[in-house]
């Protein structure tokens, strides 16, 4: 059995699908098309796709990705110690880390606006609660109006106009001031959906409302009238099979894995993606709090995203938590929304 993994090694473009940060320049613009270079990181692997190999020190443990990549990819591993030559890398290493660290210690959030904390002025603002009908009935914030993530993608994935008829519903209007929440990867997927159709004046309640024991939550309903909301859809935001085919051979493009289990990425994924775990970007898994701007970008550029480049995140709803977690720090993100990548000719596996 065959077990490889890809890793993009991908060098500067101008290719844009998103909004520039003030750190960048350009606004949106097509994928360029351009030669993928692809690393090979695996090798030949004699098991069950459940665990590392022995004998195979550089192949994936599927099952725990964050130990395997700590373990294979630290300096301390690669260097021989024993050597001059190890004894001076290593110096490098831990010099470089220093300089990193202090960098990151005084990092912050490109767009904190993106991010509403419990306790935080809600007034005037817009509720929209991305929980199931069933989770909004037992308790929702006040004047909160129920908005399920799973209603604007009947057939899999987003369609923007079920998302307009629904805010229409809700009596939403495309100049309110709009706070999206939920229980995490839910919440994300309402804000990303709203950015897809171009509403601008929005944020996210950060964590899962149920975990905090300060937020009072109520069970009667607001009764808005309908509205005629219109949207100004922002197409780069929601990948389709032809904006595939280019990111496959846009040196500007990372496709980014973001499912649960990194087994499913071992056993089905897109061609030339990389992995990153959402459960990562938690400063408390239970609350699903995000973590510090520091923290994120330790854990971005330790994975090898580069904000100089486009990430095409995939696997949603978790998906959408990794492009909030990105914009809030003025990376350009997009999202392919759904399974249907499974149907086309990039689906990849590494077990055979």
């Amino acid at each position: 059995m065959i077990i490889i993994a890809n890793s993009i090694s991908i060098s500067r473009s101008d290719g844009s699908l998103h909004e520039s940060s003030p750190r960048r320049s350009g606004t949106l613009c097509r994928l360029t098309g351009s030669a993928l270079s692809v690393l090979i990181l695996g090798a030949i692997l004699a098991g069950t796709a459940t665990a590392s190999t022995p004998g195979c020190p550089d192949c994936p443990d599927w099952v725990n990705f964050n130990e395997w990549w700590d373990k294979y990819h630290t300096g301390s591993n690669q260097a021989d110690s024993g050597s001059s030559t190890g004894d001076l890398r290593e110096q490098a290493l831990k010099s470089r880390s220093q300089n990193e660290d202090s960098e990151t210690v005084n990092a912050e959030y490109a767009y904190p606006e993106l991010i509403f904390h419990p306790g935080d002025d809600l007034d005037g603002r817009v509720l929209l609660d991305a929980r199931s009908p069933s989770d909004y009935e037992k308790g929702h914030l006040s004047g909160a109006r129920n908005l399920y993530w799973r209603s604007l993608k009947p057939a899999g994935s987003l369609e923007p106009e079920v998302a307009v008829e629904e805010l229409c519903r809700l009596g939403v209007n495309e100049t309110d001031s709009i706070v999206v929440y939920g229980n995490g990867d839910d919440s994300a997927y309402l804000f990303w959906a709203l950015e897809c159709l171009g509403h601008s004046n929005l944020s996210r309640l950060d964590g899962n409302v149920e975990a905090f024991s300060s937020l009072d939550l109520v069970q009667n309903s607001p009764e808005p009238e309908e509205s005629n909301y219109t949207s100004a859809a922002r197409q780069g935001l929601l990948v389709n099979e032809s904006m595939l085919d280019q990111a496959q051979e846009s040196l500007g493009v990372q496709i980014v894995d973001t499912r649960s289990s990194f087994s499913d990425y071992a056993t089905s994924r897109i061609s030339n993606s990389m992995y990153v775990k959402t459960s990562d970007l938690y400063s408390d898994p239970e609350a699903r709090t995000l973590k510090s701007a520091g923290e994120l970008e330790t854990l971005f550029s330790g994975r090898g995203l580069d904000e100089e480049k486009v990430q095409m995140v995939y696997g949603t709803p978790e998906a959408c938590t990794l492009y909030f977690a990105l914009r809030t720090m003025g990376y350009r993100a997009t999202v392919l929304d759904g399974e249907w990548w499974q149907n086309t000719d990039y689906r990849v596996s590494s077990i055979s």
